[in-house]
């Protein structure tokens, strides 16, 4: 009499608890075998519900491979072949051991073994089809992956932090998706990894949310995660994600630019909003961030340089309050992006008084393209700047605006245009002083289209903001 191990296995867990597909119904079909036989006797048995033939790394087959190495086992039944493995590589390796200590393998539902030589053909077929299934399964989970991905679903794994999977779907959690948007903030602001990290462990994240990255891998792959920004990621490909994003674009782009270049060319302050854009109109020099502190009240000025360097008597343009500017630029953008005819007018003087191009016909196609290029980026800075957090605001205004000339008689902004890098323009600069006028330059000293906008009705007065 043989000594005979029955071994059983399902891939996965919802499979272990199908009637049809499960260990016991398997186990059933081997006992009806061996008691049909007259020289086997059952050892032992040893299941593996849950777990995937593709590999070797199973508990209850190493049991059995303990068990045959000590000479405990004669030989090994299986439901299929399929059940013992879905390699051939892995397959030959183990009839190779079984063979080595004299241990017939029988699959009793395809009526072979591996005693005859019919029985060993046999095996290799339905190994060869068995290999073959589980190559069509992978290939067609990955193609429905793929669909999905496109679709912008979540493709299940590991719950990204700052969402909850809801009908497995991804879904804002408010709390968490706060603190993505600190880190992603104080990332821009400090320029600094390793600063961000201490904000996370000073702030005490990580003891109020476990899955809170902390570590230095953690973070970096958070501030580079395009889910965050609305995109899903597959096969290294960007899918635009059914997904709420949690921070805007532009703070996104920020982050990665600051990751890429590891150093910052300006350093973003939450407190000025057009830091490092404003000049003097009067020096040229630049208006740099200032403030002063009275009756426990901090009060925030852009200064200019030269008065900083040389004495507040070196320019006649010492200060001016950074709110009332910024409120001033915003409301003034923002009033020009809804006034068409404006925008049409700025346009055609532009378009008129620029040496490209000559021709008359070829300048009423540049006015169309100048107007439609202001509009698109005015109204993009309508829509984003007045309903996102202070960071993002700043962003928004630095895509928006190029440069900003001060004094207290008028101001220019000089704004981007987003799609007229094809433009033949360099730059061109609308006053207003009673009557407006217009002036230009040429593309060969300004390379980048841009429109300025002025107003003289700008002017303050009171008290220490001036």
């Amino acid at each position: 009499m043989k000594n005979c191990a029955v071994y059983t296995r399902v891939s996965t867990t919802m499979q272990a608890e199908k009637e049809y597909n499960s260990c016991e119904a398997q186990r059933d079909k081997i006992l009806s075998y061996v008691k049909s036989q007259e020289d086997l006797k059952i050892y032992k048995e040893y299941s593996d519900p849950g777990f995937s033939g593709s590999n070797l790394d199973r508990p209850g087959l190493n049991e059995l491979l303990r068990d045959i190495a000590a000479g405990s086992v004669q030989a090994v039944l299986t439901y299929k072949i399929d059940r013992l493995t879905r390699s051939s590589k892995d397959f030959y390796g183990l009839i190779d051991f079984f063979e080595k200590y004299g241990v017939s393998y029988v699959s009793v539902t395809e009526h072979f073994d591996t005693s005859s030589p019919s029985g060993r053909l046999l095996r290799n077929i339905m190994l060869t089809f068995a290999q073959f299934e589980r190559e069509m399964t992978v290939e067609r989970i990955k193609d429905k992956m793929t669909q999905r991905a496109e679709k912008g679903m979540w493709n299940g794994g590991g719950r990204p932090f700052g969402y909850k999977s809801v009908n497995k779907k991804l879904a804002m959690d408010k709390k968490e998706a706060e603190i993505v948007r600190q880190i992603f903030e104080r990332f821009v602001i400090s320029g600094s990894l390793m600063k961000t990290i201490g904000f996370i462990k000073d702030s005490r994240f990580k003891d109020t949310y476990s899955k809170c990255p902390s570590s230095v891998g953690g973070v970096s792959f958070l501030l580079r995660n395009p889910l965050y920004v609305g995109h899903m990621r597959w096969a290294d490909k960007l899918y635009q994600g059914q997904h709420e994003p949690i921070i805007a674009k532009e703070l996104f782009d920020e982050a990665q630019s600051l990751t890429k270049e590891k150093q910052k060319n300006r350093k973003l302050y939450k407190e000025f909003l057009l830091s490092g854009l404003v000049r003097c109109a009067d020096c040229g020099c630049a208006m740099t961030n200032s403030f002063t502190n009275k009756k426990e009240k901090r009060y925030y000025y852009y200064k200019c340089y030269k008065t900083t360097t040389e004495g507040k008597d070196a320019c006649k343009i010492k200060e001016v309050s950074a709110p009332r500017l910024e409120e001033f630029v915003i409301n003034e953008l923002t009033r020009i992006s809804k006034d068409s005819q404006y925008i049409e007018n700025l346009s055609f003087k532009i378009a008129h008084e620029s040496p490209y191009p000559s021709r008359f016909e070829l300048k009423e196609e540049l006015v169309k393209k100048l107007s439609n290029s202001i509009s698109l980026s005015l109204s993009a800075f309508k829509n984003d700047v007045g309903r996102k957090p202070q960071v993002e605001k700043c962003l928004i205004l630095r895509k928006t605006i190029q440069k900003i000339k001060y004094s207290k008689e008028s101001l220019e902004v000089i704004i981007s245009l987003g799609d007229a890098g094809s433009s033949p323009l360099g730059s061109a600069a609308v006053r207003q002083s009673g009557k407006r006028a217009a002036r230009t330059r040429g593309a060969e000293a300004n390379p980048t289209p841009r429109a300025c906008i002025a107003s003289s009705s700008f002017q303050y007065g009171g008290g220490g903001e001036n």
